[in-house]
């Protein structure tokens, strides 16, 4: 009978890493490191932070808010008394001998005023008409009167006649005021050269009593309250 002998060399054979997980099926390591993976592609990639720009001299980034609202500045009246001046009063319309002007009455309680070519001034008798009818309307507060001043200068400028009417409807404006009508109730309109189709005297201005219009009523807004009650149902 023979014997073989065998002999091993320990130190050629290779090294096995001791891992505590030796023992796991293949499978399972793949799936775990599989989700490893996926774990970490799944996470959002960190954003840089944004460097602040630097402020600029003189400025802050705090908000100055005051503690409490400022105090209302109280102005005091001076120390020294102030002239008050009046409104300057209207040009007194000095009667003229040489002029032919006169009046006529018109429909509506208005009236006119005819006056000489190239002229504005007034005679003694138109004075105390233009006068009378102001004595006569002044009561009457809800009435404005408009100034409709023509004149027809020869030429071909057109700021000449207008010119004209203007000096005949302030001297008609003088003598309303002067005899008890407002200012603010009068306006004069110096219309100039009539029209073609103006069958009326071209020199003339004519005092046109009207109503005031009625004051504009302010529609309501949504967050406005309203003073009007509502009807009970």
């Amino acid at each position: 009978m023979a014997w073989a002998q065998v002999s091993t060399n320990m130190d050629a054979l290779p090294s096995a890493a001791v891992s505590s997980s030796h023992h796991a099926p293949v499978g399972h390591k793949q799936r775990k490191v599989a989700h490893a993976q996926n774990t970490t592609n799944s996470q959002p990639p960190a954003k840089a932070k944004a460097t602040p720009a630097p402020t600029p001299a003189g400025y802050s980034r705090k908000l100055d808010i005051p503690a409490k609202a400022p105090t209302p500045t109280v102005i005091t009246p001076p120390p020294f008394p102030v002239a008050l001046h009046p409104p300057v009063p209207a040009a007194t319309v000095v009667p003229a001998a040489t002029s032919h002007s006169h009046t006529e009455p018109l429909q509506g309680g208005a009236l006119r005023v005819l006056f000489d070519p190239n002229s504005a001034d007034l005679n003694e008798e138109t004075i105390e008409a233009v006068r009378h009818y102001a004595q006569s309307m002044a009561p009457k507060t809800e009435v404005r009167f408009i100034l409709h001043s023509y004149a027809n200068v020869p030429g071909n400028d057109i700021s000449m006649p207008r010119r004209l009417a203007l000096s005949r409807a302030l001297a008609i404006r003088g003598l309303l005021v002067q005899n008890g009508i407002a200012t603010t109730r009068i306006y004069p309109i110096a219309q100039g050269r009539p029209t073609a189709d103006d069958t009326a005297p071209t020199e003339r201005l004519d005092i046109r009593p009207e109503s005031n219009p009625p004051p504009v009523e302010t529609p309501l807004s949504a967050d406005q309250p309203s003073n009007e009650k509502t009807p009970k149902p």
